[in-house]
């Protein structure tokens, strides 16, 4: 169908995007652009690929299961950065985690796909730290003239506020990884000379980039809302949440512009590393979208 669908970012809360699709799917009404931020371009960058609902669906029990076998610590640094801190040197550990693993599981799961050889249209967002911009990853610049298709205007360098930079091609996992890249969590990603990291840190629900390379039907999914506070005091649950509410109040503070939103009640003790909350997270956003399928369908048939 001709819309586009905006995921928004969520740590393992994203788990809920493979619920809304298994159900978009079963009711055939799966749109023609997705685009997603964080956790959400995950899900996106999976389904764009070739994965259909249910092998997204596969792929959350997977992580629910084996999640934290993904997860690799940079010892090394944590190791030497115990003596900087206390001689009061500078440090530089720039993430907790390495996402080696989780990158080349990304790479593996998307068949080392890129983004300029992937068919459905698909748009996802990083944060370049050394100029501050944007930088929009998306298939649908230039591919206009060479399918024969409507000709498309080129996309804005300002979006609400928003400095972006357009890139039309890179490896598949690279681009997931650099989005999912939670700050002080995941180390940044360097790709195109840029710094990367979490496409959260400036817009988590991507409504707006859709718009500014033409999609006219946006179909929202925000998964961030009600955050609970964790209940332990791990530097891990302290960046998650931290971040979480940031994105949150950012996503709130700016005008989207979606035809409809759909924002399914999830267990508020799921967070950015939950991976035992997955799948309860998919089932609700599953039983949720199904529920109000009417909505979807009244906005963009």
């Amino acid at each position: 169908m001709k819309y586009g669908l905006a995921l928004a970012g969520g740590g393992t809360r994203g788990a809920a995007h493979a619920g809304v699709l298994l159900a978009l799917e079963e009711e055939k009404m799966l749109p023609d652009f997705i685009a997603g931020t964080s956790a959400g371009s995950i899900a996106a960058g999976c389904f764009a690929s070739g994965m259909r609902a249910e092998a997204l669906c596969d792929f959350v029990h997977h992580m629910a299961v084996h999640g934290k076998e993904y997860l690799d610590p940079d010892i090394k640094e944590l190791v030497r950065l115990i003596p900087q801190t206390i001689r009061g040197d500078k440090t530089g550990l720039s993430g907790l985690l390495k996402g080696e693993r989780l990158k080349h599981y990304f790479c593996k799961i998307t068949r080392n796909q890129r983004l300029e050889d992937i068919k459905m249209d698909l748009l996802i967002p990083a944060v370049d730290l050394i100029s501050g911009d944007t930088i929009c990853f998306t298939n649908r610049i230039g591919r206009a003239e060479t399918e024969g298709k409507e000709k498309r205007s080129k996309p804005a360098h300002m979006v609400k506020n928003q400095r972006i930079r357009w890139v039309a091609e890179g490896r598949l996992c690279d681009i997931m990884m650099a989005s999912s890249s939670v700050p002080g969590v995941f180390r940044p990603v360097h790709l195109n000379h840029c710094c990367l990291v979490d496409g959260g840190v400036v817009d988590n629900l991507p409504v707006d980039l859709m718009k500014a390379v033409g999609a006219r039907k946006v179909v929202a999914v925000d998964i961030g809302s009600d955050y609970e506070m964790p209940e332990d005091d791990t530097i891990f649950e302290i960046l998650s949440h931290s971040f979480s509410l940031m994105s949150s109040s950012l996503k709130d503070c700016r005008t989207r512009g979606e035809d409809v939103l759909l924002k399914p009640e999830l267990t508020k003790k799921a967070g950015l590393l939950t991976f035992d909350k997955m799948e309860e997270c998919m089932e609700e956003a599953y039983h949720y979208t199904k529920k109000n399928i009417g909505l979807v369908q009244r906005a963009v048939l």
